[in-house]
């Protein structure tokens, strides 16, 4: 499969990681074909940077499936990637499409999951152009990232305490990184708007944690 026709999130994430380690891209075809046998469609899997999955399928009937009915399918093709991969994944990419692999994002289907213990954890569709503050898709998505390591009471004061903080500190691109811990100046004018959202979740997320468990 020629690489141009990687989703542009993927070939920005493939970039990042074969220009920061000595991983290249590998094909597992073995996975591939197993996938492909399943879902009668032309599958393809690649490890990059030796712990991201990118595994597409295309041409498979299940396209046309309701979303549940995919999102169910691109589950049981991620715990297949982890009992199948002896290298331990940190994320792994399953993409759908229609026909032949294009660049066409209307027929294309992509879930992503990270990888906690073992298992996937599907991370919700967050929009790169969302404005405001923190939604409670991208709140939700971080709190999923914590796995099991935290008791349901724990969980419930971290969520609230970060949507408390996401509610007062408004839109991340406006706020003074100087008033919330964990934040330098230096480092955050190099972030996009949407960096700036990804980063400012981490630190309120870290304040939460910590403030829970004293409480606690």
């Amino acid at each position: 499969m020629s690489m141009r026709f990687f989703p542009l999130k993927l070939l920005i994430l493939v970039a990042v990681w074969v220009s920061a380690c000595d991983f290249w891209p590998r094909e597992l075809d073995s996975l591939a074909e197993s996938i492909s046998e399943q879902l009668s469609g032309k599958a393809t899997a690649w490890l990059v940077g030796g712990d991201i999955l990118v595994i597409t399928v295309a041409g498979s009937p299940v396209f046309r499936a309701e979303r549940s009915e995919l999102e169910a399918q691109a589950i049981g093709i991620a715990k297949q990637a982890i009992a199948s991969v002896s290298a331990p994944l940190e994320s792994i990419a399953v993409t759908f499409y229609a026909g032949e692999i294009s660049s066409d994002q209307e027929n294309a289907r992509e879930f992503i999951f990270l990888v906690f213990e073992d298992r996937p954890v599907l991370q919700p569709y967050l929009d790169v152009d969302v404005t405001g503050p923190l939604t409670r898709d991208e709140i939700e998505a971080a709190i999923e990232r914590l796995g099991d390591i935290l008791a349901g009471d724990q969980r419930e004061c971290v969520r609230e305490q970060v949507e408390e903080r996401a509610r007062n500190a408004g839109d991340p691109e406006l706020l003074d990184p100087s008033n919330v811990e964990f934040l330098t100046a230096e480092t955050w004018n190099e972030l996009d708007a949407f960096g700036k959202r990804l980063i400012f979740m981490q630190a309120i997320m870290t304040i939460a944690l910590f403030d829970c468990a004293r409480s606690r």
